[in-house]
This record gives structure tokens, sequence and C-alpha cells, in this order.
């Protein structure tokens, strides 16, 4: 097996542990609180954490650079430099302490988020993603310990501080903290300084719906739009199992200028991650409202079927703009998340409001909708990926949209995804049998 692959399947493995554990964190957390303090009560906490994880994206400045420039660094056996690194990724977070005199839960929150995120990056850029796993399992613990307390936010504090303190004992262990180098220093800035706007920007898209609502409509809204998306976000465990994958062979490749590769692996996880989301979609569209009514403890909406669509169509475009903001082509990488940003924060000015939780989920589908339609063309003109690579997911859209006019007319319109891309989903099935049989 070549060393890409091995690098792969192993980042895989650990990230579908690490991954399914902190994506699975928010759904349960979003359950429990619903069930024993209510529906505002979720509202309420869902959006302080929110505004912790957002604040924890300048905290986190270095973390994608550090991911990028530790795995091209590694491609180049500069050691060093990857050292040099490290003291002023790490040290950056704790700026965030001094917010605690205006608001405690916060401040912690978003430091401890800060110190996860920039961990996360570092450790998979160092091709070592299953440590990260090691981490997330330990911390798990001390989340589910966190709700035999009366205090909202000790299953959150729990997670975060599991995975910084493990991911310092592991540093130090590992003596992975050298003398800060100017030039690298630099190096650093220089990246971070777009690829922060992008990331800031992704991140607004994910955690605004969730503070936004409290803040323009209610906290019931705030709750209901968090159930919705708490379990619409289950989706992206996919595409973030294959970016941490990815993300790092991205930057190993450019650092050898194998823009071929590049090419090639953003069509197909783009193919693979649109046809597996699709099905898992048409399923959810067709039983998963029910399922979670009686879990939350009171009924979702329509809203719940967009939330699917709009995290699908996030979905659709995440391997392009992963691949063009891990070579050279970060500035339209976050010019393009930048606009997405900015027609969903129009949209909640205008729709939340009249709207509620509608206009949230709206609002987040058309700036998924606006970056789709940026990556799309600039991934093509950029990186030369074919348009094609697309098919399964726009075909997925129009059908799905089915459900708005009624559960039989979805349902035929899966039979026919299905029929459409049978020769796909065989490849797929047999690709499942091969791994299978290999003994992962």
């Amino acid at each position: 097996m070549s060393y890409e692959k091995k690098v792969m399947l192993r980042h895989s493995i650990a990230s579908i542990v690490a991954l399914a554990l902190f994506g699975l964190s928010r759904f349960i957390y979003s359950i429990v609180i619903s069930r024993r303090f209510g529906v505002e009560v979720l509202g309420k906490v869902n959006s302080l954490i929110s505004q912790a994880f957002l604040l924890a994206v300048p905290l986190s400045f270095f973390a994608v650079a550090l991911g990028k420039y530790a795995s091209e660094f590694l491609g180049k056996g500069d050691i060093e430099k990857i050292k040099s690194m490290t003291v002023l990724g790490f040290s950056f977070p704790f700026i965030g302490l001094a917010l605690i005199p205006f608001n405690f839960y916060l401040a912690i929150l978003a430091v401890l988020r800060a110190l996860q995120l920039t961990f996360r990056s570092f450790i998979y850029g160092l091709h070592r993603g299953e440590i990260y796993a090691y981490a997330m399992l330990g911390a798990f613990i001390l989340f589910i310990g966190g709700f035999f307390s009366e205090n909202y936010y000790l299953p959150y504090i729990g997670l975060l501080s599991g995975v910084a303190i493990f991911g310092f004992v592991y540093l130090f262990k590992e003596k992975l903290f050298g003398k800060p180098s100017l030039n690298v220093f630099k190096l650093l800035l220089k990246y971070s300084s777009f690829a922060f706007l992008g990331t800031i920007s992704g991140v607004f898209l994910v955690q605004a719906p969730y503070f936004l609502s409290e803040k323009l409509a209610s906290p019931k809204v705030a709750g209901i739009v968090s159930a919705s998306l708490s379990a619409a976000f289950l989706l992206t465990y996919l595409p973030q199992v294959f970016q941490s994958a990815i993300m790092p062979l991205y930057s190993y490749k450019y650092g050898k200028d194998d823009m071929e590769y590049v090419k090639w692996l953003a069509e197909e996880s783009t193919k693979t991650l649109s046809l597996l989301v699709a099905l898992v979609v048409f399923s959810l569209l067709l039983v998963g409202r029910e399922i979670l009514s009686i879990l939350f403890g009171f009924r979702l909406g329509s809203e719940f079927y967009l939330a699917l669509i709009a995290v699908e169509t996030y979905i659709a475009y995440n391997p392009s703009i992963v691949a063009l903001n891990s070579t050279k082509y970060v500035k339209e990488g976050t010019v393009i998340t930048l606009l997405g940003a900015s027609v969903s924060l129009i949209a909640w000015l205008l729709l939340i409001e009249p709207f509620k939780e509608y206009g949230a989920v709206l609002g987040l589908f058309l700036g998924y909708l606006s970056i789709l339609i940026g990556t799309f063309y600039m991934a093509n003109k950029k990186l030369k990926v074919a348009f094609d690579c697309y098919a399964q997911f726009v075909a997925a859209i129009l059908l799905q949209s089915t459900v708005f006019i009624s559960k039989s007319l979805l349902l035929l319109a899966f039979m026919i995804y299905l029929w459409l891309f049978r020769k796909e989903i065989g490849k797929m099935l047999n690709l499942i049998k091969l791994f299978r049989g290999r003994g992962f």
C-alpha cells in the first residue's frame, strides 16, 4: 500500500472515531438539555456556546497554517521548522482569558475550543490523526460525566479541556516545542491572514444561526433551530472525515508539485461524498423529522428538510474548497467563503424576524449555495476540476425538493435517483466489500 493510501486510511479511521464523538456531542447535548430544561433553555445555552465557538476562530488564528505547513515541512523532511511553529500556535489562544471578567463561560469555552482546534490541525498535519482520536475518546468520558451536574456548560468544558490537556502532554512528551523563528512566524502570519478570514466565515455560517435566532427572534426559536441543525450537521461528519484525511495529502502533494493528483482527489472525493450523503438525506427526509420530534420532546417542522438540503450543499463543495485552501489558492477560497457568509448574514437579518426558524435555515442554504457556485467556478479555473463531478449532487437536490410536495412523491424520486446512479452505487458497495475483505 502506498504512503498516501496509508495516511488517508489511518487518518480516516482516526477521524471516524474523533469526529463521530465530537459531532455527536452537540446532538446529544441538545437532546439532554431539551429534555431536562426545555426548548427555551436549549436555545439560550446553544446561543452562548455558538458565540464561544465563533470567538475561538480568531483565538486559533494559526491553527490552519500549522496543519498546512506541518504537512508541507514533513514532506520536505524539515522537522526543525515544524518544532518552531508550535510555541506560536499554541500560546495564542490564551489571549482569550482576558475576557473572563466580562463573561466567564464564554471566555473559558472559547479558549478551550481554540486549543482543541489548534491541536487537531497540527496533529493531522503531522500525519498522526490517531493521536487526536485517543484524546477525543478520553475527553468524551468527561463530556458524559458533565451531565451529572446542574451546570449547563460543564459537559463542553470537560470535553474541550480533556483534549487540550492531552494535547499539551503529548507535545511535551514528543519534544515538539522548539525555538520560534522569525521566518516561520512570517510564513504563518502571511498564510493565516487569508486562511483566518475563510475559516471564520465558515464557522460563522455554522454557529450564527443559533445565536442570531435568539437575538432576532426568541430563545424558543433558537431552540427549534438548535434541534434541526444539531441533527442536520451530523452529516458534516462525512466531509470532516475526508477533510482531515485528505487536506494533509493536498499540501503534501502540493509540496511535491503533483497538481494532477490534487485535481483527481478533489473530483473523486466530491463524487463519493455527494453520492453517500444523497442516500442518507433521502432516508432522513422520509423518516428523520418524526424520529427527532420524539427524541427532543417537541415537534419539528419543514425547516428540518431545508436544513438537510443546506448541509448537503455544504458537503458538495467541501472537497474542492479544501483543495483551493490547501494549495496556493487560499485567497480565492477565502473570498468565496466571505461572499457566502455575507449572503447568509443579509438573509438572516431580513428573514429571521418575520419567518422565525424557517428564515434561519433558508439564510444558511442561500449562503452555502453562493459558496457552491463560487467554488464550482474557481476549482475548474484554477485546478481544472471537472464540472460533471457535481452530477450526483445536482440530481439529488432536484429530486429531494419533492419532499415539500408529498412524502409519496419523495419516495418515487428516491427510486429514480437509485436507478440513475445504480452503477456508481454498485462501485461504492464493491469498494466497501473490498475493504471488509482486507480486514478494515
